[in-house]
């Protein structure tokens, strides 16, 4: 019985960070395709949560085809008879359509999550791999509930969402390590992060975003991602005052900045996950979410940049949001292992 997991970016290796220990009392090989290949997308997040990769295949590219045939040589050495796949990445379509071609079943983790929006570059990745997949695992009863209504040909399973484990283990070790350090941070801020080609590649939304931040009465935390700050300078676009820049940050430094902002703005799928789970209040800066649980719980609100209205009055009304309910399980990588060990492993 040999065992799998594909990964090519920073959320995979965060969010699988808990379960690969598990997996690996298996015959199991981890395989990081390189879609992230910058020192702060990658090893960093490597070495912060003590993971390794058996096979770095240095692909240093998004596009789905380069990365199939280089995961496909690389398995076809191994001979898997399962091969794991997370959420939507290129890298997950890629080892997906691979598993395929020499016959291993397929573990979706991650599956069943919808934006309901074609134009997001995503949705047709999730939904190719969730019909080609023979054991979906979904984490959230949302998830489970689109998947029933996808005439979806394999197993479908609530396990939650691994990022609970992982953001709750490493936000008490990140809260040990930077409480008694100076960090140079305000008594109230709110966090920013903004990433997606959507808003960051186009510098009319960075103008809005501009304009929204100044008029906000709070200090601005901005862990800036090197596309967006590329594109801030290339369209020479100033930051307000109240916002402070600063280069990416570790996980852990993340999630202390994350754990003690009164909220955070965001077009990241990930952190609208990491927010709930830390009570924190969330705007989402996009016309839709993958993560709709969240806003069902009024935990997280869409502000797309296009919006005239004020930015600073939404998130006067989203700061005072009581934050009860974290829709993604608890000891996920758990029942997740439980799930494979269960049901997979005697499949194959």
């Amino acid at each position: 019985m040999k065992l799998v997991t594909v990964a090519g970016t920073r959320p995979e290796i965060i969010k699988l960070a808990d379960l690969i220990p598990m997996l690996n009392k298996y015959n199991h090989s981890v395989l990081y395709t390189g879609q992230h290949y910058s020192p702060n997308m990658k090893d960093i997040f490597f070495d912060e949560l003590n993971l390794k990769p058996d096979y770095d295949l240095k692909c240093n590219t998004s596009e789905i085809e380069p990365l199939r045939i280089e995961i496909l040589k690389t398995l076809r050495v191994i001979d898997p008879s399962c091969v794991i796949v997370y959420g939507d990445t290129s890298s997950s379509l890629a080892a997906a359509l691979a598993a395929k071609e020499i016959g291993s079943k397929l573990i979706h983790i991650e599956a069943g999550v919808r934006d309901f929006d074609m134009a997001v570059p995503e949705e047709g990745i999730r939904i190719q791999i969730d019909s080609m997949a023979d054991y979906l695992l979904c984490p959230s009863a949302f998830c489970q509930t689109v998947l029933s209504y996808e005439n979806t040909v394999g197993k479908i399973f609530l396990t939650g969402n691994l990022i609970v484990d992982v953001c709750m283990r490493l936000c008490e070790i990140a809260t040990k390590q930077f409480h008694d350090r100076s960090i140079d941070l305000p008594n109230e801020y709110l966090l920013l992060t903004i990433h997606r080609p959507e808003n960051s590649d186009d510098p009319v939304k960075l103008e809005m975003l501009r304009k929204h931040l100044e008029k906000i009465k709070y200090k601005v935390i901005f862990p800036i991602h090197p596309r967006t700050k590329n594109n801030l300078e290339k369209y020479n676009i100033k930051l307000p005052s109240n916002v402070t820049s600063l280069e990416p940050t570790s996980y852990l430094q993340f999630l202390y900045l994350l754990k003690n902002c009164k909220l955070v703005l965001t077009d990241s799928g990930g952190v609208q996950e990491e927010a709930v789970v830390l009570r924190k209040p969330c705007i989402t800066l996009r016309h839709t979410s993958a993560r709709w649980e969240t806003i069902l719980l009024k935990a997280n609100i869409l502000f797309p940049l296009d919006r005239t209205d004020s930015l600073s009055d939404v998130v006067e009304s989203m700061i005072p949001a009581k934050i009860n309910r974290n829709p993604y399980g608890k000891n996920v990588a758990k029942a997740t292992m439980k799930i494979i060990e269960k049901t997979v492993i005697n499949d194959v």
